[in-house]
């Protein structure tokens, strides 16, 4: 039986992936028994990286995961792990292990003691960042390899592989005088994921022209639906569970694969094409590497995923990086003259280390100008319908997780509201400035800059209990971050999120209506709703030709925390709804006397 290629499903959210490193760290230098894989598990419920089920536990052993601002002992972890009375207990262990092992951030060594590799010490220290993590392992995995089950007839480095039939369907296309869009997700998960052999590249991207040509001539949804359930079974016969995997599996790979900077989502989010803006990188690439495997023992495979430089970037040489600044220069020459910007003249250095340093800089200004001209593009009324319907229908259709753009909208949101002197999300972003993941730990989700007043927003998907323990403390640790980066002046939260839970209200009350770590804070918790109902204000007041400006802004805000005359936490939501109708009827008011 062959198997599509994904990450591990153990870890469908690749950010876990430091998390899980750094409970692996705890165990380093232990050799790696039944024993050792217990513990490893049992420390990732203590750390809260893993949660197991309640089924068949009592509400006293349970009681330490449910209680969410406990934290909780190794010997309480333990209780739980040991009453879920699981079959073969320590491969709970072992699979949560695996995903690391296979990126190449642990090996073990010749007496079996669990090792950190050069390559995760690494990430875990910062030097490289999540991106950087997943596209420098993803070049260098392949199938098959010493440390993998399976897959011996296979001979082909997938990520490399999904690179070069992508380029081959769009030179088909172009030749055939079709449109160039990458492939859908659906031709991804059929076509991409089932790659067994570099050689077979051409004649899968033919195959995939036909799929795609067969599918445009059925009229009706059900009569395509039906083409395509039919096609998977038949194409994917030797694969395991294929129309689940094809589905499941596409969006797993496509959240490791956005990641790398190398791919580009388009067409609504239905579409995944090489990211445009970093060709010279990926011709380079696929000029080196036809994707085909090479050949390993057990330990040279080892040390060759675990060393974060083993394998050799083809275009980071003075010519080809000189390139790729120059076409980031490209851009923010155009950018700038759409925005009416003088950009100072750029000169490009020579050698290899400084050129790599330009063009980290150089993508961070266009970044900053593509930032700018967001807030041009959303000043059009119009535009704000747009933003409106995306909160309103939940971001369906883009292809993204929620949390993911629920963080794009606000950011979005924030741009369209007021006279900002800078919005800056700090998710990461792709070249195309679509973020690719959400906002790292430690940091506010978005700052924002104004003249004379400052303000983050944080964000979460979040509804139940577990949005108190997420958000509530951090969320008031990064606004204190904030006001001291600030010095004297004033900064505020904006929090966001589809319902707020009690717990996490009465959380901020406290910091809003007394203090926090001595000082009072400015936290206003709003709803998606209520997010829409301001920007439904904007629209009326920029409809009438009226600025709003960030005093606007900042009014709201102040109405929202002025809690002198609110009795409890239990009115506080009702106080901070008043405040945006008395606010917005204030504003709506105005524009009608305007006018009259």
């Amino acid at each position: 039986m062959d198997f599509l290629w994904s990450a591990s499903t153990t870890m469908r959210n690749p950010e876990r992936t430091l998390s899980f490193l750094q409970t692996a760290a705890e165990i380093e230098g232990d050799i790696w028994c039944d024993e050792t894989q217990n513990k490893y598990q049992t420390l990732l419920i203590k750390n809260r990286h893993y949660t197991p089920m309640q089924g068949g536990l009592s509400d006293k052993i349970y009681a330490p995961i449910k209680n969410l601002a406990h934290e909780m002992t190794y010997e309480e972890a333990e209780r739980v792990f040991i009453a879920k009375n699981y079959v073969d207990a320590p491969m709970r262990g072992r699979t949560s292990f695996d995903p690391l092992e296979k990126l190449g951030l642990v090996n073990l060594d010749g007496d079996n003691r669990v090792r950190i590799t050069n390559f995760g010490q690494m990430f875990l220290g910062g030097q490289i960042d999540l991106g950087e993590m997943v596209f420098t392992s993803l070049l260098k995995t392949q199938f098959p390899n010493p440390i993998s089950d399976g897959r011996p007839t296979y001979n082909i480095k997938p990520f490399i592989g999904v690179l070069h039939l992508i380029k081959r369907v769009n030179e088909l296309c172009e030749s055939a005088s079709e449109k160039v869009k990458g492939i859908s997700r659906e031709e991804f998960g059929i076509f991409a994921l089932s790659l067994k052999d570099y050689t077979a590249i051409p004649e899968t991207a033919v195959k995939l022209l036909e799929f795609r040509r067969k599918k445009q001539t059925f009229k009706t949804d059900s009569e395509k639906k039906m083409f395509v359930s039919e096609f998977i079974v038949d194409y994917l016969s030797n694969f395991q569970n294929p129309e689940k995997n094809c589905r499941e599996y596409t969006d797993n790979m496509i959240r490791y694969l956005r990641l790398t900077k190398y791919i580009y989502i388009r067409g609504g989010g239905y579409y995944i094409d090489l990211e445009p803006r970093r060709l010279v990188e990926i011709e380079a690439i696929l000029a080196n590497d036809n994707a085909s495997a090479g050949t390993f023992t057990a330990d040279e495979y080892k040390a060759y995923i675990g060393d974060y430089y083993a394998y050799t970037l083809p275009f980071e040489t003075p010519q080809e990086l000189r390139k790729i600044a120059e076409g980031v220069i490209a851009e923010i020459t155009k950018m700038s003259k759409e925005l009416g910007v003088v950009v100072t003249q750029i000169t490009v250095p020579t050698d290899v280390v400084a050129l790599k340093t330009e063009i980290a800089e150089l993508r961070e200004q266009r970044t900053a100008l593509h930032n700018l001209l967001i807030k041009k593009e959303y000043e059009e009324t119009a535009k704000i319908d747009e933003a409106i319907a995306a909160f309103s229908n939940s971001f369906a259709g883009s292809g993204n997780k929620p949390s993911v753009e629920l963080e794009k909208w606000a950011n979005i949101a924030l741009n369209i509201l007021n006279d900002s002197k800078l919005i800056k999300p700090n998710s990461p972003l792709g070249d195309d400035n679509e973020p690719t993941f959400t906002a790292p730990a430690g940091v506010p989700d978005i700052e924002c800059y104004y003249d004379d007043f400052g303000a983050i927003c944080e964000v979460t998907m979040l509804t139940g209990r577990n949005q108190w323990y997420n958000e509530g403390q951090p969320v008031m640790r990064h606004l204190r971050s904030f006001e001291v980066d600030n010095g004297d002046c004033d900064s505020y939260c904006l929090f966001i999120a589809p319902r707020l839970h009690v717990d996490t209200v009465n959380t901020f009350w406290t910091a809003v209506k007394y203090e926090y770590e001595g000082q009072k804070q400015r936290i206003v918790p709003i709803t998606i709703t209520s997010l829409i109902a301001i920007l439904k204000v904007v629209k009326e007041v920029k409809t009438a030709r009226r600025a709003f400006t960030k005093d606007d802004l900042r009014a709201l805000y102040d109405m929202c925390v002025d809690v002198g005359g609110v009795s409890d936490s239990t009115k506080w939501q009702t106080h901070i709804g008043q405040s945006i109708e008395t606010w917005s009827a204030g504003l709506v008011g105005n524009v009608v006397s305007e006018k009259q």
